[in-house]
């Protein structure tokens, strides 16, 4: 979401306001919209398609088609965006702006494509990406057990918004420190487990938290997890689980009694299942 804001926001003193938006079959523009209307209907394009994403994957349907669709209609908006930029920009009205051609429309198809193909690649294809492969179990362990997970790239993502305080007017900071907390949030995880049950602390700071009593734990199991079979980072939702997914590899999938299953990608994730089941048998 980000690289599609980033072209938008980082212009954004360059371009006439209202901007133009349309343009008709011959190439001159035919059509305008305020800046920040057109800023708000892009995030609502954006937040529509991934609130669609996570409805798919909240009823488990195939996750190469629906990464696919997904990255689709993603990259569909961020070509459009960029066409739009560069049109606008410098221009001193929107009647003003660059002519469009068939070229473009063609140059948007085949990014929008691109971006599906790399979506159903990301997600596994035909095949389909599993959405747990199980762990070889280690051997019991008392609690109490810490585990971490950490995603630098996830972090540096996250931290570039803030930059943009930089060049751009004060306006935009509050976006960017949204887009920089919520980046910034998911880089890491921590698990602490010990006999009250096990306690789960997102980001640097640890917060938010979530805290799972002993007596709500039915058994926990090591799992394989990849991004990509819950729609990616963050906090995902499918049919029966909650996930935080923080990179792939080791997660602890926590089996509850009265909700929906709990998934953390965690390191050494054997250990902290078995530290957890020992602590529910007690």
């Amino acid at each position: 979401m980000f690289g599609v804001f980033l072209p938008l926001v980082w212009f954004a003193s360059r371009y006439p306001d209202p901007i133009a938006v349309h343009w008709g079959a011959s190439g001159p523009p035919n059509g305008e919209m305020p800046f920040l209307a057109y800023v708000v209907l892009l995030a609502g394009g954006m937040l529509l398609t991934w609130a669609a994403l996570a409805v798919g994957a909240r009823r488990s349907m195939p996750s190469a088609p629906l990464a696919a669709v997904t990255y689709f209609v993603i990259g569909l908006l961020a070509a459009v965006n960029v066409q739009i930029v560069v049109a606008n920009l410098d221009a001193p009205s929107w009647e003003a702006a660059s002519s469009m051609s068939v070229v473009y429309v063609i140059a948007v198809v085949a990014i929008g494509v691109a971006a599906a193909a790399a979506g159903w690649f990301l997600a596994g294809g035909s095949a389909g990406v599993a959405v747990d492969e199980p762990l070889a179990p280690a051997a019991p362990s008392a609690a109490p057990w810490s585990g971490a997970a950490f995603n630098g790239w996830v972090t540096l993502i996250g931290a570039l918004p803030i930059l943009g305080v930089l060049f751009f007017d004060p306006v935009w900071l509050i976006l960017f420190v949204v887009i920089a907390i919520v980046g910034v949030a998911f880089s890491s995880v921590t698990v602490d487990v010990d006999e009250s049950g096990v306690t789960v602390r997102i980001g640097p700071f640890g917060w938010p938290t979530q805290h799972i009593p002993a007596d709500e734990i039915a058994d926990a199991s090591a799992v394989a997890v990849k991004p990509m079979s819950y729609g990616g980072w963050g906090y995902r939702v499918r049919s029966g689980v909650r996930a935080i997914i923080i990179r792939s590899g080791p997660a602890i999938r926590i089996e509850r009694t009265d909700q929906s299953d709990l998934l953390v990608t965690v390191d050494d994730a054997p250990a902290g299942a078995a530290a957890i089941s020992t602590v529910v048998r007690r």
